[in-house]
């Protein structure tokens, strides 16, 4: 029973202090608690030793409830004899009440914080990450043990390191907000995960502790816009191709007609006797001319004005085909070229001239790069199969291709090289010929660190199945007379076919337009009539119809 209490014990208990000394302890205590006080009370009676700092809940005499931090003590008399208890309390509701609205409210913004659908995190003045949400942590594949103590910018791609610096030192030091930062994180596996950034200063009265971030995961939009670019580029590539396609034509009809006398008649002349040196100046003329036509029918299947001619293909003999062509400009650039060609290699069905093309093409770009660079270089060739195709990759030692220009390279005219060193069209015809075939051609490159051109082609059939060609019996033809009518508007192209004609000894008629000839086929009967496509007036084609 209670024998003495001070006025603050009452004033706390609401009770008088006669009212006091007539009651047990245990009535202002709470019943859930009488238990543990107890406890209490004999654990100080056993060892003689003060306790304090505990808590236990009190009721007063209007039946509210609050809060005790006790001290309970021996109470002994001049003998040191225990004759009681002596002990203390205050009342501590409000701090508790306090404190459990800070709990509530802790554990409030952890939910909002970690349940949050964007990333939340925060670092220290130094960089260091001090908290990241479930969110982030999830996005990153890493957990908080990994991730929280560590620099921010361990978790920044490379490239975008020193921006993220210089936008984390503004807002450290000049307290700015930014909520313009996109930026590549890297997951654990290692992929690019791609966020939009908003970062604003932590502060601890007027000093700056910190950094709090917000992070929007936006790697979808990224991809989605990706592709996109992708298809724009694709269907500004084949317009672009379509219009260069249609000025290839064109120019190639105007250089074929006269080329085609040029030829002619050359061969006309090497079937003479000739001096020798008037022999080999003819000889040359029919060679470059030659050339000029294999450039022409490259402009023609460029436009899609020619059929390629199809036919099971090795791309191992033509890569080594296309080096022995190359060999010698290779040498005396100093190129080494190394070879790695898969001797299991399936088969694809192509056309030689039109995939040899394609590769010169692409050895006589990384020559020129490596020469320009530092006169000379190495080439790697490689032949592969993966699952579905054939790859082939040109890997050079060059100067590299700057990033921007990554997508532009296939583009028609486009090109980094001074005036009068290149076109810009030979890439965009490469391109266009793999994809006539089905295929795929891309380049890899960092600036400074080389470039790879890797053409992809569909496997057609393997090696082993490949039918066995069977030799055809010759044949004879028959020798026959006949008349012929030739229609053309390019005079060089008329005479050359008629003189070549009358030689096989056939009977051959002339003209230079589609109308005459029209009259004369109504007059006369032809076994052959060779007929120009495109000339003033009514065309070859109109004049076949009727």
């Amino acid at each position: 029973n209670m024998t003495f209490a001070n006025d603050a014990t009452c004033r706390t208990l609401g009770y008088t202090h006669e009212e006091l000394m007539e009651m047990n302890y245990r009535v202002f205590i709470a019943e859930e608690h009488r238990e543990t006080l107890y406890h209490s009370f004999n654990t100080v009676y056993q060892t003689g030793k003060m306790l304090k700092g505990v808590s236990y809940d009190i009721v007063r005499k209007n039946g509210s409830r609050g809060t005790g931090e006790f001290a309970i003590s021996l109470r002994r008399n001049e003998r040191g004899e225990t004759i009681g208890f002596r002990w203390s309390f205050r009342d501590i509701t409000e701090r508790k009440k306090a404190e459990e609205a800070l709990r509530r409210s802790e554990q409030k913004y952890q939910e909002l914080v970690e349940g949050a659908s964007v990333g939340i995190g925060t670092a220290d003045a130094h960089g260091l990450i001090t908290f990241v949400n479930q969110t982030l942590r999830q996005a990153l594949g890493y957990s908080e043990e990994e991730i929280e103590g560590k620099p921010v910018m361990d978790f920044v791609h490379p490239d975008d390191r020193p921006r993220m610096t210089r936008g984390f030192i503004d807002v450290v030091r000049d307290g700015k907000t930014r909520d313009d930062f996109e930026f590549r994180a890297i997951h654990k596996d290692g992929h690019a995960v791609h966020f939009q950034l908003g970062v604003t200063q932590l502060k601890e009265g007027e000093q700056t502790t910190g950094t709090i971030s917000v992070l929007t995961d936006v790697t979808e939009r990224v991809r989605a816009e990706e592709e996109r670019k992708e298809l724009e580029f694709k269907a500004q590539m084949a317009s672009r191709l379509a219009t260069v396609g249609e000025m290839a034509a064109g120019i190639a009809h105007e250089i074929n007609n006269p080329l085609t006398g040029v030829i002619g008649y050359a061969q006309f002349l090497m079937q003479e006797e000739l001096p020798d040196r008037v022999k080999k100046d003819v000889e040359m003329i029919n060679e470059g001319a030659q050339r000029v036509a294999g450039i022409v029918k490259r402009l023609l299947a460029f436009a899609r004005q020619t059929k390629p001619q199809r036919d099971f293909v090795n791309i191992n003999d033509i890569i080594s085909t296309t080096l022995d062509l190359r060999a010698y400009h290779l040498k005396t650039s100093n190129i080494k070229v190394t070879t790695q060609l898969d001797p299991d290699l399936p088969i694809t069905v192509g056309d030689g001239g039109q995939l040899q093309q394609v590769f010169l093409n692409l050895i006589i770009n990384a020559e020129a790069e490596m020469k320009a660079a530092h006169g000379k270089g190495k080439l790697l060739i490689k032949t592969e199969k993966t699952k579905d195709n054939i790859r082939i990759s040109f890997k050079d030692d060059g100067p590299g291709i700057a990033r921007e220009n990554l997508e532009k390279i296939f583009n028609p005219f486009f090109t980094t090289r001074q005036v009068g060193e290149g076109t810009g069209l030979g890439l965009s015809i490469c391109y266009g010929i793999v994809t006539e075939h089905g295929g795929k051609i891309w380049a890899e490159s960092k600036a400074g660190k080389g470039a790879t051109f890797i053409v992809e082609l569909p496997i057609i059939i393997e090696p082993e199945q490949l039918p066995l060609a069977e030799t055809p019996e010759p044949e004879t033809p028959a020798a026959s007379k006949a008349r012929i009518l030739v229609v053309d508007d390019e005079a060089t192209v008329r005479e050359l076919l008629k003189r070549t004609l009358e030689e096989e000894g056939h009977e051959v008629e002339c003209v230079d337009n589609a109308e005459d000839a029209l009259e004369l086929v109504q007059k006369k009967r032809y076994r052959l009539i060779l007929l120009d496509i495109k000339m003033p007036g009514m065309s070859g084609t109109e004049l076949y119809r009727r």
